[in-house]
Protein backbone atom coordinates (compact mmCIF):
# COMPACT_ATOMS: atom_id res chain seq x y z
CA UNK A 1 0.00 0.00 0.00
CA UNK A 2 1.23 3.50 -0.83
CA UNK A 3 1.79 6.00 1.95
CA UNK A 4 -0.39 9.03 2.62
CA UNK A 5 1.86 11.56 0.85
CA UNK A 6 2.15 9.45 -2.32
CA UNK A 7 -1.61 8.99 -2.54
CA UNK A 8 -2.20 12.67 -1.87
CA UNK A 9 0.14 13.62 -4.72
CA UNK A 10 -1.53 11.13 -7.09
CA UNK A 11 -4.95 12.52 -6.23
CA UNK A 12 -3.77 16.08 -6.82
CA UNK A 13 -2.30 15.24 -10.22
CA UNK A 14 -5.41 13.25 -11.17
CA UNK A 15 -7.80 16.09 -10.33
CA UNK A 16 -5.69 18.63 -12.24
CA UNK A 17 -5.18 16.52 -15.36
CA UNK A 18 -8.75 15.20 -15.36
CA UNK A 19 -10.15 18.72 -15.12
CA UNK A 20 -7.85 19.94 -17.90
CA UNK A 21 -8.74 17.09 -20.25
CA UNK A 22 -12.46 17.49 -19.57
CA UNK A 23 -12.16 21.16 -20.61
CA UNK A 24 -10.28 20.19 -23.79
CA UNK A 25 -12.77 17.46 -24.69
CA UNK A 26 -15.73 19.73 -23.95
CA UNK A 27 -14.30 22.46 -26.19
CA UNK A 28 -13.66 19.97 -28.99
CA UNK A 29 -17.17 18.49 -28.61
CA UNK A 30 -18.77 21.93 -28.61
CA UNK A 31 -16.91 22.89 -31.77
CA UNK A 32 -18.19 19.77 -33.57
CA UNK A 33 -21.77 20.21 -32.32
CA UNK A 34 -21.86 23.84 -33.45
CA UNK A 35 -21.21 22.67 -37.04
CA UNK A 36 -23.12 19.39 -36.74
CA UNK A 37 -25.49 19.91 -39.71
CA UNK A 38 -22.60 20.78 -42.03
CA UNK A 39 -21.12 17.28 -41.86
CA UNK A 40 -22.44 13.94 -43.14
CA UNK A 41 -23.92 11.22 -40.94
CA UNK A 42 -20.53 9.67 -40.13
CA UNK A 43 -19.90 12.52 -37.67
CA UNK A 44 -22.34 10.89 -35.23
CA UNK A 45 -19.87 8.21 -34.10
CA UNK A 46 -16.89 10.48 -33.31
CA UNK A 47 -19.28 12.92 -31.65
CA UNK A 48 -20.57 10.08 -29.44
CA UNK A 49 -16.96 9.13 -28.61
CA UNK A 50 -16.21 12.74 -27.67
CA UNK A 51 -19.30 12.98 -25.46
CA UNK A 52 -18.41 9.76 -23.64
CA UNK A 53 -14.82 10.96 -23.34
CA UNK A 54 -15.90 14.32 -21.90
CA UNK A 55 -18.12 12.73 -19.25
CA UNK A 56 -15.39 10.19 -18.44
CA UNK A 57 -12.85 12.94 -17.80
CA UNK A 58 -15.36 14.83 -15.64
CA UNK A 59 -16.32 11.79 -13.55
CA UNK A 60 -12.74 10.59 -13.17
CA UNK A 61 -11.76 14.04 -11.88
CA UNK A 62 -14.69 13.85 -9.47
CA UNK A 63 -13.57 10.42 -8.23
CA UNK A 64 -10.01 11.71 -7.76
CA UNK A 65 -11.45 14.59 -5.75
CA UNK A 66 -13.52 12.24 -3.58
CA UNK A 67 -10.41 10.16 -2.98
CA UNK A 68 -8.83 13.26 -1.48
CA UNK A 69 -11.64 13.40 1.09
CA UNK A 70 -10.89 9.80 2.10
CA UNK A 71 -7.22 10.71 2.63
CA UNK A 72 -8.26 13.23 5.25
CA UNK A 73 -10.26 10.44 6.93
CA UNK A 74 -7.16 8.21 6.78
CA UNK A 75 -9.02 5.58 4.73
CA UNK A 76 -6.01 4.78 2.55
CA UNK A 77 -7.26 1.42 1.28
CA UNK A 78 -10.46 3.07 0.16
CA UNK A 79 -8.39 5.79 -1.57
CA UNK A 80 -6.59 3.13 -3.58
CA UNK A 81 -9.92 1.70 -4.73
CA UNK A 82 -11.09 5.15 -5.78
CA UNK A 83 -7.88 5.67 -7.73
CA UNK A 84 -8.31 2.35 -9.55
CA UNK A 85 -11.74 3.43 -10.80
CA UNK A 86 -10.58 6.93 -11.69
CA UNK A 87 -7.45 5.71 -13.51
CA UNK A 88 -9.35 3.16 -15.60
CA UNK A 89 -12.22 5.49 -16.50
CA UNK A 90 -9.80 8.28 -17.38
CA UNK A 91 -7.62 6.09 -19.59
CA UNK A 92 -9.97 3.75 -21.45
CA UNK A 93 -13.20 5.75 -21.67
CA UNK A 94 -11.53 9.17 -21.65
CA UNK A 95 -8.09 9.19 -23.27
CA UNK A 96 -8.52 6.25 -25.66
CA UNK A 97 -11.88 7.41 -27.01
CA UNK A 98 -10.64 10.97 -27.34
CA UNK A 99 -7.65 9.82 -29.42
CA UNK A 100 -9.79 7.45 -31.52
CA UNK A 101 -12.38 10.16 -32.19
CA UNK A 102 -9.88 12.66 -33.59
CA UNK A 103 -9.18 10.95 -36.95
CA UNK A 104 -12.91 10.26 -37.37
CA UNK A 105 -13.68 13.95 -36.92
CA UNK A 106 -10.92 14.92 -39.37
CA UNK A 107 -12.24 12.43 -41.91
CA UNK A 108 -15.78 13.78 -41.58
CA UNK A 109 -14.82 17.43 -42.09
CA UNK A 110 -12.30 17.12 -44.91
CA UNK A 111 -11.92 15.14 -48.13
CA UNK A 112 -8.13 15.58 -48.20
CA UNK A 113 -6.86 11.99 -48.50
CA UNK A 114 -3.36 12.86 -47.27
CA UNK A 115 -4.64 14.50 -44.10
CA UNK A 116 -7.07 11.66 -43.44
CA UNK A 117 -4.49 8.92 -43.93
CA UNK A 118 -1.73 10.57 -41.91
CA UNK A 119 -4.07 11.39 -39.01
CA UNK A 120 -5.28 7.79 -38.84
CA UNK A 121 -1.70 6.46 -39.06
CA UNK A 122 -0.42 8.79 -36.34
CA UNK A 123 -3.37 8.09 -34.00
CA UNK A 124 -3.20 4.29 -34.32
CA UNK A 125 0.61 4.16 -34.13
CA UNK A 126 0.75 6.44 -31.10
CA UNK A 127 -2.05 4.56 -29.32
CA UNK A 128 -0.45 1.20 -30.08
CA UNK A 129 2.96 2.30 -28.78
CA UNK A 130 1.45 3.85 -25.67
CA UNK A 131 -0.71 0.81 -24.86
CA UNK A 132 2.31 -1.49 -25.01
CA UNK A 133 4.58 0.84 -23.07
CA UNK A 134 5.29 0.68 -19.34
CA UNK A 135 3.35 3.93 -18.88
CA UNK A 136 -0.09 2.54 -19.69
CA UNK A 137 -2.75 1.07 -17.40
CA UNK A 138 -2.63 -2.07 -19.54
CA UNK A 139 0.97 -2.62 -18.48
CA UNK A 140 0.07 -2.20 -14.80
CA UNK A 141 -2.76 -4.70 -15.15
CA UNK A 142 -1.02 -7.09 -17.54
CA UNK A 143 2.77 -6.91 -17.17
CA UNK A 144 3.00 -9.99 -19.40
CA UNK A 145 3.42 -9.02 -23.03
CA UNK A 146 0.88 -11.38 -24.67
CA UNK A 147 -2.44 -10.31 -23.06
CA UNK A 148 -1.44 -6.66 -23.30
CA UNK A 149 -0.67 -7.09 -27.00
CA UNK A 150 -3.94 -8.97 -27.66
CA UNK A 151 -6.09 -6.21 -26.13
CA UNK A 152 -4.12 -3.52 -27.96
CA UNK A 153 -4.46 -5.28 -31.32
CA UNK A 154 -8.19 -5.81 -30.80
CA UNK A 155 -8.73 -2.10 -30.13
CA UNK A 156 -6.54 -1.08 -33.06
CA UNK A 157 -8.21 -3.50 -35.48
CA UNK A 158 -11.69 -2.27 -34.57
CA UNK A 159 -10.53 1.34 -34.83
CA UNK A 160 -8.93 0.70 -38.23
CA UNK A 161 -12.12 -1.01 -39.42
CA UNK A 162 -14.06 2.05 -38.32
CA UNK A 163 -11.77 4.41 -40.20
CA UNK A 164 -11.74 2.17 -43.29
CA UNK A 165 -15.54 2.03 -43.51
CA UNK A 166 -15.82 5.77 -42.99
CA UNK A 167 -13.19 6.72 -45.58
CA UNK A 168 -13.71 4.06 -48.25
CA UNK A 169 -17.35 3.05 -48.05
CA UNK A 170 -18.82 6.20 -46.53
CA UNK A 171 -22.65 6.15 -46.31
CA UNK A 172 -23.00 2.93 -48.33
CA UNK A 173 -21.96 0.96 -45.24
CA UNK A 174 -23.42 3.06 -42.46
CA UNK A 175 -24.79 -0.06 -40.74
CA UNK A 176 -21.32 -1.64 -40.68
CA UNK A 177 -19.91 1.65 -39.41
CA UNK A 178 -22.32 1.68 -36.46
CA UNK A 179 -21.78 -2.02 -35.76
CA UNK A 180 -17.99 -1.67 -35.56
CA UNK A 181 -18.37 1.41 -33.37
CA UNK A 182 -20.69 -0.52 -31.05
CA UNK A 183 -18.20 -3.40 -30.80
CA UNK A 184 -15.41 -0.95 -30.03
CA UNK A 185 -17.45 0.66 -27.26
CA UNK A 186 -18.33 -2.76 -25.82
CA UNK A 187 -14.61 -3.61 -25.71
CA UNK A 188 -13.70 -0.31 -24.06
CA UNK A 189 -16.46 -0.54 -21.43
CA UNK A 190 -15.68 -4.23 -20.88
CA UNK A 191 -11.97 -3.60 -20.35
CA UNK A 192 -12.77 -0.73 -17.97
CA UNK A 193 -15.18 -2.85 -15.92
CA UNK A 194 -12.79 -5.80 -15.81
CA UNK A 195 -9.85 -3.75 -14.59
CA UNK A 196 -12.00 -1.89 -12.07
CA UNK A 197 -13.23 -5.15 -10.55
CA UNK A 198 -9.96 -7.13 -10.77
CA UNK A 199 -7.29 -4.46 -10.64
CA UNK A 200 -3.65 -5.20 -9.82
CA UNK A 201 -2.63 -1.54 -9.70
CA UNK A 202 -2.51 -1.35 -5.91
CA UNK A 203 -2.19 -4.98 -4.89
CA UNK A 204 -0.13 -5.58 -1.75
Amino acid sequence: MKDRDSLNWEVSVGVTFGSFMSAVALFFTGAVISQYHVFDETIKIPLLFLIISTFSFIFSASIYSNAGVEITNNQLKKVERYLVYANNIFEFLGLYLFVLATPLVISAITHDSFLRTTTVAVALTALGLYSNSSFSILHKEFPAKTPKLVITLLILLLAFGLYFVQIVSRLDSLLSYKLIASLLLIVMFGVTWYFCSRSKQYSD
